[in-house]
């Protein structure tokens, strides 16, 4: 992990002054602290979360900025059923797992609740959701300027066997789906996921298994790294950002894993594996 690096899901996107988060992971407590020790003074924060997994909220209550009263900070995310975004965070706050509750925040906190398929501006940037196919759902988004579109699709299987809905998946050992009605719910879920990319100048996609791991475990909600490719291709985006890494991957292994996706990437598609600290600018 020295170079690709283990912190967990939190992206940063800045757009003509404007701060978007993109889940709130464990890399949420180094941006605050980035935040912190920048000549910019934040008044406006939108935090966009795909879904509340732990892996990608356990950074929230360790962002330095919930403790400034001067910034105002909007979180959206999937409304549902079980709990609202709000309780969620909550009990990821308050006692026996931290000795905080939301009360000790003391940043303007707003929370908006959405859906697959909902349009909404912050400031310049023109954001659309739609559902990807993760175990009790997960959003995936689309951020689109004059400076450039990001696709953001952390957490998803394929769309082609398993449905992942708002019930545990139970294991039989064979990775098919249960019915036509879920083949036509898959197959009209990658067609939204498609329309999202469409044309992206990046998109990060889950690639946390190799085929041979997909294999094993189809009904953990992730991808290989040749599926993220093959939606990237037909998406005919310009760079596929590989995401979600396997804890266990080594640098090593990413930089295999990579090299064997750009070859047998379509012409023009340039294929890269995210890690801590990268920068993306849109070029000619």
């Amino acid at each position: 992990m020295l170079r690709y690096g283990g912190n967990t899901t939190c992206v940063e996107v800045v757009a003509e002054g404007r701060h978007i988060i993109l889940d709130a992971g464990t890399g949420l407590r180094m941006l605050g602290e980035a935040l912190g020790h920048s000549c910019v003074s934040l008044r406006q924060i939108d935090l966009l979360i795909t879904h509340t997994h732990w892996d990608h909220i356990i950074g929230f209550p360790f962002f330095a900025p919930l403790f400034d009263p001067a910034l105002k900070l909007d979180i959206y995310g999937l409304a549902r059923t079980q709990s609202s975004l709000r309780t969620t965070l909550a009990g990821a706050l308050s006692d026996p797992l931290l000795p905080l509750s939301m009360d000790d925040l003391r940043a303007q906190i707003n929370f908006f609740e959405i859906g697959a398929g909902h349009c909404f501006e912050l400031g310049p940037v023109q954001v659309r959701t739609a559902l990807a196919n993760h175990p009790y759902r997960a959003l995936a988004y689309r951020l689109e300027t004059r400076e450039g579109v990001l696709a953001f699709i952390p957490d998803t299987g394929p769309f082609h066997t398993v449905l992942f809905g708002e019930e545990r998946i139970e294991w039989t050992g064979q990775p098919t789906a249960r019915s036509q009605s879920e083949l036509r719910e898959l197959a009209a879920m990658k067609a939204a996921i498609l329309e999202l990319a469409y044309r992206a100048d990046w998109l990060i996609y889950d690639a946390q298994f190799t085929d041979a791991q997909y294999a094993r475990f189809p009904h953990w909600g992730h991808s290989s790294a040749s599926q993220a490719r093959e939606i990237a291709e037909e998406a005919q985006v310009r760079q596929l950002i590989l995401f979600h890494h396997d804890p266990h991957r080594t640098d090593e292994e990413l930089d295999r894993i990579v090299a064997e996706q750009q070859a047998l990437a379509a012409p023009g598609l340039l294929v890269t594996a995210a890690f801590e600290g990268m920068e993306l600018w849109r070029t000619p």
